[in-house]
Order: C-alpha cells, then sequence, then structure tokens
C-alpha cells in the first residue's frame, strides 16, 4: 500500500531535557538466545517533532497486539558496535525514501501504563538477538550510563487534527479506514520522545552465552595502552580521530562473533588524515603504513597488499622518515661503487676519488646531524638512531680503506712539484746556494715564496759586486754604421739666410 508519511524521530537538541533514565533495574535471569529489554516507545504526549500520539492510538495498538508482534527493533550496526553512541540515526535516504538501519531484535509485547504523572505509555518488551556480541556490549553500556534511548517509527496516513495556531498534529489508530501503523522503533542518540527509556534489561546471561570469554573485560586493555598521535584535522567528516581510530582498531583486531574472542593483530601508534601507523603484534618493530579512506563516516583502510611495511621510528614528529632512508640507501650503493672504481682506478681518476672521499665524508656529517635531529625529537626511536650509528661507521669504515690512496695521491703530487721547483731555481741559483740547507727545506715546503726571497737577494749581491769593480782602460764606444746626427731639417733652419 501507498505510505503518505514516513514519521522518523531524528536528533533535536532541546537544553532543558535532561536524557537520563530515571529508573534502571537489571535481572538476574539469563538465556544464551537472546536478551530481553523492556522500553517506553512512545505516550500520549507532545513529542520534540510536535506530534503527538492520542490515547486511542495507544490503546489500538494494544489490542490488535497480535499483528504488531514481530517488529524490528532497529539500530545503524556498524556505528553502534564502532562506539559512535553521539551519531545514531533512523538512517532515512531522502532519495529512495527507506530506512537504512539494521535489525538486531523483535517486539514480543506490547502493553499500556500511566505514570505518576498521568502519562499514558506504550510499552514493549523487545528480544535482542546474542548473535551480534559486539551490538550486545554496546547496548548493556549505553544501559548502565542512562544514554539508551529510542525513537518510533510509523506509516502515518493523515493526522486526525493539525492546531493552526502550534501546529501540534495528532494521530489517532485509524484514518479515513486505514491503520496509522506502528513499524518498529530505532535506537538513537537524541530521540523526540524524552519518556522513551529502557525501564528493564534482562542481561545477566550476556556473560555465560558464549563461554567465559563472551564480552571482553576491564582486562581487554585498549590499543595495548599505546598512546595514539593524533597529526592533522579531519576534513569533510562527522567524526572525530578518536572514533577514526576506534573503528581502525576494530577493523584490524576484530572479535570472532563464534566465541566472542577478539584477535590481536597490530596496535595504533599515529593517524594522519588519509594514513595510520600500526606496530605488528607479533613483532614490534615491525610497523606497517596504511591508506584509509572514511565514506558515510564509515572508515575503509586500503588492501593489505598496499600496505608500506617499515620499521620502528616509521614516521617521527616533524623528520621525513622516507627520505632519510631514501638518501642512506643512496650512500649506500654509492659507498659500493666508488670501492670497486678505486682498486681499478688509474692516476688520472685518482684526483676524482679524492672528491668522491670528500663527498662521503660530507654526507657522514649530514647523517650525523640527523641522528641528533631524531634523537632529539623522537627518545622512544633509539633503534633507528642505533642504525643510523652502524651506517656512519661503515661510511668512516669505507673512508679509512680509501685513505692510502689518497695519501699516495698527495706524495706524489708533492715529489713532482719539488722536481719542477729544483729545476727552475738551479737556473738561477748558484749550486753552492741549491745545496744550502735554507734552500732545500723551502723546496721540501714547496716555498715558492721563500726561494724567489734567495734567488732575488743572490742577484742583487751579485750587481753590488759588479759595480765596486774598477775599468782597465778607456771605454771606446764605436758607431755601427756612420751618419751625419743632425736631421735634414734643422740644417735648413741654421744655414739658412737671416733678415
Amino acid at each position: 500500500m501507498s505510505v503518505k508519511e514516513v514519521i522518523n524521530i531524528t536528533k533535536q537538541k532541546v537544553n532543558t531535557v535532561s536524557l537520563k533514565s530515571r529508573a534502571l533495574e537489571l535481572n538476574s535471569q539469563s538465556n544464551d538466545v537472546y536478551m530481553e529489554l523492556t522500553m517506553c516507545i512512545l505516550t500520549d504526549q507532545p513529542n520534540l517533532n510536535n506530534l503527538k500520539f492520542n490515547e486511542n492510538y495507544i490503546k489500538g495498538i494494544v489490542a490488535n497486539k497480535e499483528k504488531f508482534i514481530g517488529i524490528p527493533l532497529v539500530v545503524n550496526k556498524t556505528k553502534l558496535e564502532n562506539g559512535f553512541y553521539s551519531n545514531l540515526n533512523h538512517e532515512f535516504d531522502k532519495s529512495s525514501n527507506l530506512l537504512k538501519t539494521d535489525t538486531i531484535g523483535t517486539f514480543v509485547d506490547f502493553r499500556e501504563e500511566t505514570d505518576i504523572e498521568g502519562t499514558l505509555m506504550l510499552m514493549g518488551d523487545a528480544r535482542i538477538y546474542k548473535r551480534y556480541p559486539n551490538v550486545c556490549e554496546s547496548i548493556v553500556e549505553l544501559y548502565n550510563s542512562g544514554d539508551l534511548e529510542f525513537s518510533c517509527e510509523a506509516m502515518v496516513y493523515g493526522y486526525e487534527s493539525i492546531d493552526e495556531v502550534t501546529g501540534l498534529r495528532s494521530v489517532d489508530y485509524e484514518h479515513e479506514g486505514k491503520v496509522n501503523s506502528l513499524f518498529g522503533s530505532c535506537i538513537v542518540s537524541d530521540p523526540a520522545e524524552v519518556r522513551s527509556k529502557p525501564t528493564l534489561l534482562v542481561a545477566e546471561a550476556l556473560k555465560k552465552d558464549l563461554g567465559d570469554k563472551s564480552m571482553p573485560t576491564n582486562e581487554d586493555v585498549f590499543n595495548n595502552n599505546i598512546q595514539i598521535n593524533y597529526h592533522g584535522k579531519l576534513e569533510l567528516s562527522s567524526l572525530k580521530f578518536s572514533d577514526v581510530s576506534n573503528q581502525i582498531y576494530n577493523i584490524l583486531n576484530p572479535i570472532n562473533p563464534g566465541n566472542n574472542y577478539r584477535s590481536y593483530n597490530y596496535y595504533i601508534q599515529d593517524i594522519y588524515t588519509d594514513f595510520v601507523i600500526v606496530e605488528d603484534e607479533d613483532d614490534y618493530r615491525v610497523l606497517y603504513k596504511i591508506k584509509y579512506t572514511i565514506d558515510n563516516d564509515i572508515v575503509i583502510l586500503d588492501d593489505k597488499e598496499n600496505w608500506v611495511e617499515g620499521y620502528k621510528g616509521f614516521i617521527p614528529n616533524g623528520v621525513d622518515i622516507d627520505k632519510l632512508m631514501l638518501e642512506k640507501e643512496e650512500s649506500s650503493q654509492a659507498i659500493q661503487t666508488a670501492t670497486i672504481d678505486l682498486k681499478n682506478m688509474h692516476d688520472k681518476e685518482k684526483s676524482n676519488m679524492e672528491e668522491k672521499i670528500k663527498e662521503l665524508s660530507e654526507h657522514v656529517t649530514a647523517l650525523e646531524s640527523r641522528v641528533t635531529e631524531l634523537n632529539d625529537l623522537v627518545v622512544s626511536k633509539q633503534e633507528e638512531i642505533s642504525e643510523l650509528q652502524q651506517t656512519k661507521n661503515e661510511l668512516n669504515s669505507k673512508i679509512q680503506e680509501l685513505e692510502p690512496y689518497k695519501t699516495k695521491v698527495e706524495t706524489a703530487e708533492k715529489e713532482l712539484k719539488m722536481k719542477e721547483l729544483k729545476a727552475k731555481y738551479n737556473k738561477i741559483l748558484s749550486e753552492e746556494t741549491m745545496s744550502s740547507e735554507e734552500v732545500q727545506s723551502a723546496i721540501n715546503e714547496l716555498n715558492s715564496t721563500k726561494l724567489n726571497e734567495i734567488a732575488v737577494a743572490e742577484l742583487v749581491k751579485k750587481n753590488s759586486n759588479s759595480e765596486n769593480e774598477q775599468p782597465s782602460g778607456d771605454v771606446i764606444v764605436t758607431a755601427s754604421t756612420q751618419q751625419d746626427l743632425i736631421p735634414q731639417s734643422a740644417k735648413e733652419r741654421l744655414y739658412s739666410t737671416r733678415n
């Protein structure tokens, strides 16, 4: 039949309404198939959606309860199991007009009761399937905290009346021959009917239904007491980082529905806006970088074959370890290549090898600086620092292996320069000066400045001795060519007639 309206009791914030339950009661009876829940479904008072179910509606449901026994108790099971208690609703899809919640139990009885204030209430007894242990655990948690609340779902074909001033809509059991049917109730975060609370929860069997380990206890420590570090800010999502970490933790460490025992596989260390860093339960030194997405408030992890394996210190705060690892690998390859080249190089290649040694030494210094950064920023990442220290030692060892080649190059170059200096100053200095200790020391030290000073001093001494010698006779200067030393132009002026 055609549905004119689906009444969804959705979230509405009213500061003056207390959400605490007035009375809670636990029963010691047990059952290994389901939990029993008694609750107030609706009342004859206006709710927060400005809707009122009349007295004849409640009496009609009770009088015809055989028709309604079996209607479902529903919830968004994924949100409930993952602890998203503040975001529970009817999951109404406007495009398809469907309610996308999950059935977790059924109603087995209905009756009417009147509270001390004179409010007529429709009460219902529901059975919640114990085949969903995580759902049962969450319901018990909400019940114990006083936050287990419900919202009814009904098919309404028409209203008995609509107040023109207040807009209050009243619903009878029938309208124009059609029943305004009650077809379910949903666990929600903020119900429109503030009295829609549980009055009885038979939950003792919860500890016995699936064995001694049916439910996690206080000994079940979340994330192995590892503090999760959050980085960045989530965008376009109603989830908080804590909601994301809860979902990821349950995905990585699922509870077996057969025995309700949790399998511990990974522990969360760091969560970013698009990936998470987890620690392997079997080997705490092994880490994995896992990308994730959020779709309709549900976290979806990347396939395991796409996980990136790392080690302790994989994502230290403020340090790009991926880049450092790449530099470390490139340095190791460079060392191996340099070692092979050094063994087969000739004299012309030695100077190039010396430059490579210098570059490797500078890289060792850079690695030491990175090690210091890691030590200051992430004390707990000591193993990573130890590995970098080992790399430094390996580099120093390689440099020590290359040092003899450098010494040979320097010795050969020095001998060549000494030969050049001897050859140069043998032409300038006397044999006696060349053999002096001062000249030999300057040559050994490749001190060209000192040699130049000695050479100048010897030349000055020679010139001084030449000036002191007396000439032995007359000095005759002979012109190589006999010519008139007076220019022709001068002759014309000298010999011209004077006026």
